[in-house]
């Protein structure tokens, strides 16, 4: 098969294709050698500490045992400055102004999706997308506010903040915002698990959100985890819909997501 992708681990820098300032994605890959134009592709949405490679290889073991394409763009802290332009998707500026829509990160996941395809052959027009800690903010608000069709299921992992489906808690905490108008039953509908490990409960963990909006959904990221779900439970029976959203346990992990990848493989691609 003609690939522009080597097998095993590559990378190549992307253009972001967003209005402004040319900046510019590091799109590190990993194509395994069974890898065949109609297997998934995964998305990768590394965590605070901006390593690309790191959550690509993380991956390596599972993608090799199944066959996927492992896609992880690595968003620079140089140009996209924390939080406001990764973990809170570019929507909100950090004079607390918010963006318009073109300025916003999520349909660059899209866009990176497409070009890594096509450099890979890839036939199969969908990706499932996983995002650990800060990528996994990034992860969950790309599924509250830019749903992509192209997405074919989601694992939000250990996040430290949640934008609750409540219009009572201003962003990036909840909906209340300028122009914030979402459909909750559609949100409702959405596939995504929300994954914790069960000893990210350190309430001192040095990267730990304490803004009090963050501080109200709870002491640590499991019990972050376990408030937004319940959150969503009572909003989607106030609207008499059923939410799709579910949880995941993963045993005896605190805040890794080298530890979490191999139990989002299986929740996303089952035994």
């Amino acid at each position: 098969m003609d690939t522009a992708v080597a097998i095993g681990a590559s990378q190549y820098a992307f253009a972001d294709p967003r209005p402004g300032a040319g900046r510019e994605i590091t799109v590190h890959l990993y194509r395994p050698a069974s890898f065949r134009p109609a297997n998934p592709v995964l998305m990768v949405m590394h965590g605070r500490s901006r390593n690309g490679a790191d959550y690509r290889d993380f991956f390596i073991a599972d993608s090799e045992r199944r066959g996927f394409l492992v896609v992880a763009p690595e968003f620079s802290e140089a140009q996209y400055a924390h939080p406001h332009e990764y973990n809170y998707g570019g929507m909100w500026r950090a004079d607390g102004t918010f963006a318009p829509r073109e300025e916003w990160l999520f349909p660059v996941v899209d866009a990176v999706f497409e070009d890594a395809s096509a450099r890979a052959g890839s036939t199969r027009g969908r990706y499932f997308l996983f995002g650990h800690s800060a990528g996994a903010q990034v992860v969950h608000r790309l599924v509250t506010f830019a749903w992509s069709p192209l997405i074919e299921g989601v694992v939000a992992a250990n996040a430290g903040s949640y934008t609750l489906p409540v219009r009572y808690e201003a962003f990036p905490y909840g909906l209340d915002g300028p122009g914030i108008d979402i459909d909750l039953r559609a949100l409702f509908s959405r596939p995504i698990c929300i994954h914790l490990g069960d000893r990210d409960n350190d309430p001192n963990h040095e990267q730990l959100p304490r803004e009090p909006g963050a501080m109200r959904q709870g002491a640590h990221r499991f019990a972050r985890g376990h408030n937004y779900l319940e959150v969503g439970r009572r909003t989607a029976a106030e609207a008499g819909v059923p939410l799709e959203w579910r949880v995941a346990i993963a045993p005896g992990v605190a805040h890794s997501g080298k530890e979490m990848a191999p139990f989002a493989a299986r929740e996303l691609f089952g035994e």
